[in-house]
């Protein structure tokens, strides 16, 4: 890997998942939505954990690229 990015790089943008677990499919973690700020992500935790009806809400950060070479520039 070089010290410069790939011609045509493009910074990736930051997505916040609210993801819960599903006690019907042990194991696999679904998407209860998708948020550009961390602070919205957080309200919508929030509420689903007070609706009482998901288990084990958090909150990931997700880097979203456009293209692979960005990507791998990044790693």
């Amino acid at each position: 890997m070089g010290d410069r990015p790939p011609e045509g790089y493009v910074e990736p943008i930051s997505v916040w998942l609210v993801e819960f677990l599903d006690s019907r499919q042990p194991g696999e973690r679904f998407q209860a939505g998708a948020f550009t700020t961390e602070e919205e992500a957080q309200r919508l935790r929030e509420a689903l954990g007070q609706a009482g009806d998901y288990e084990n809400l958090c909150v990931n950060l997700v880097p979203v690229h456009a293209r692979l070479e960005d990507w791998d520039w990044d790693r």
